[in-house]
């Protein structure tokens, strides 16, 4: 109910629209709100338009393994990147759009497909941590609000605290080439060791927005591993080719992994 009082004060001095169209709510139909969870405020709104969210939609793709050293586990994305999808991830991680998360929690909802063999293969989700200091100036992960919102939709428990980032990186995007990137996170990532009453949940995904080159989710992943946790597969909103990695369309109604 407080969000009804509120919302025609914070639409005149903050006006909702959507994020790649430019409509404006009540002119079309709108993408709707989700469950609450924490890291969003009382105040977010999905600043998207219903149209827009489904064409984010491009199907559902699939590489390999997580990185380019061919080792790890494989990469689902929900869609293949691209620019509408990058532009909403960057005005939800460094503009502080957080309704965003739940168009963006849907979408990365579709990668979780029932019909496909990886869906029965995990107890838990995982998401990429951010160090302390990044995640105290922006405030929030958006891995971990994506992953919360994934949780209540699948059912599955989050598991927080197994994944710390343990040193602060350079983006991985400002580094060049491939020995630059691997510098860039050794050591980044430190998991929690697993002890008996785990039990089962061990068996985790691990949860990122936009997997690139696949370093940082093989390089959280491997330090999962050297923890004892067994990481089955990462799933991210969206997955790009990188450079000698193909990622191809799955048909997620025959089990296509």
């Amino acid at each position: 109910m407080l969000h009804l009082l509120l919302d025609p004060f914070l639409d005149l001095v903050y006006p909702e629209t959507c994020a790649v169209c430019g409509s404006r709510p009540g002119h079309v139909a709108w993408s709707a709100r989700g469950d609450r969870c924490g890291g969003l405020r009382f105040f977010d709104a999905p600043h998207l338009c219903a149209a827009c969210e489904a064409h984010l939609a491009t199907g559902v793709v699939h590489r390999p393994a997580a990185g380019p050293d061919g080792m790890g586990p494989p990469v689902v994305g929900a869609a293949q990147t691209h620019p509408d999808l990058v532009r909403l991830v960057g005005l939800f991680k460094y503009q502080g759009i957080r309704g965003l998360a739940w168009p963006l929690a849907r979408l990365m909802a579709s990668g979780w497909a029932p019909g496909n063999r990886l869906h029965g293969e995990v107890a838990g989700l995982v998401p990429v941590s951010l160090h302390r200091a990044r995640r105290r100036s922006r405030g929030f992960n958006q891995a971990e609000i994506l992953c919360r919102l994934l949780g209540k939709m699948t059912g599955l428990p989050v598991l927080d605290g197994i994944l710390v980032r343990s040193r602060r990186t350079r983006q991985q995007a400002k580094e060049t080439g491939p020995d630059g990137r691997r510098r860039n996170l050794e050591g980044a990532f430190r998991g929690r060791t697993v002890d008996e009453s785990d039990g089962e949940v061990r068996r985790i995904c691990l949860v990122d927005d936009l997997v690139t080159s696949g370093w940082t989710v093989g390089a959280a992943a491997s330090a999962l591993d050297r923890a004892g946790w067994s990481v089955g597969w990462v799933l991210a909103l969206g997955l790009a080719a990188g450079p000698g990695k193909g990622v191809r369309q799955v048909d997620t109604r025959d089990g296509g992994f």
